[in-house]
């Protein structure tokens, strides 16, 4: 049996702490908020830190549950233990099983906004923001911002402007991945699919790589080990990212 301690987004919660469950070995999860990779330097420094402040000999390996998230994790060092990290661009990868059924269903819907009961029970109150899309629920409290600044005429067009941008969104996608507490997540989603005019589709989620990670089950197709004094990087290729030395000080 080994130790693995597990850092990972709150979005994720739910599905690390099922998956820890059945697994062999012991995973200790410590989650961050799911805001802090909408800038990914805080994300990454956040993430550094905390990798920094493992003692050697503590786990045998520290597992990153995020993927790139906008580059996010690419930087990140590993010191004296291995990180194991997926192989994936965001979580929604972790969430589906794996980064096939993603690219499936990204060229059958390019146009998609993801949501899970993870992911929306840790919003405020109301919010019904998608993975990934802060944006568009920003713009109600913005827009009395403009107004009072700008004047309503000058607020209409910087709104306008704002929401070119979501303009191809036509699908709302809820992910159930079979832990409970779904219908009231899945409603919100629905009801903000009919808002903005998109069609509503319900998918079952996949723990699969959460499994195969937790397990120790490290494929080099799927993860990629990070051994101490070893960088991620980003790789322009279907591995999506590798591990560089890190460069000695001159």
């Amino acid at each position: 049996m080994s130790h693995y301690i597990a850092l990972t987004c709150e979005a994720l919660a739910r599905s690390i702490y099922a998956a820890a469950a059945s697994s062999p070995h012991t995973v200790s999860i410590r989650l961050f908020k799911q805001g802090l990779h909408n800038t990914p330097k805080n994300l990454r420094a956040t993430l550094q830190e905390q990798i920094d402040a493992i003692p050697p000999d503590e786990c045998e390996a520290i597992l990153l549950v995020y993927g790139m998230c906008g580059t996010s994790t690419v930087g990140l060092m590993a010191r004296h233990t291995p990180l194991v990290i997926p192989r994936a661009h965001d979580c929604i990868t972790l969430y589906l099983g794996s980064r096939q059924r993603y690219q499936e269903e990204f060229e059958a819907h390019p146009g998609t906004y993801w949501y899970s009961v993870d992911y929306m029970e840790r919003q405020p109150t109301g919010n019904t923001v998608a993975l990934g899309a802060a944006n568009i629920e920003a713009e109600a409290a913005e827009y009395e911002k403009y107004v009072a600044k700008y004047g309503k005429e000058t607020a209409d067009m910087l709104i306008e402007e704002m929401r070119k941008w979501s303009q191809h969104y036509t699908r709302a996608a809820f992910i159930d991945m079979g832990l409970g507490g779904s219908d009231e997540y899945e409603q919100m989603a629905k009801n903000k699919a009919e808002k903005e005019g998109w069609i509503f589709e319900r998918k079952q989620g996949n723990r699969r790589l959460l499994d195969m990670l937790v397990n120790g089950v490290w494929s080099d197709e799927e993860f990629l080990l990070v051994p101490p004094a070893h960088v991620i990087q980003q790789h322009y290729s279907e591995a999506l990212l590798t591990a560089v030395p890190v460069k000695p000080a001159s």
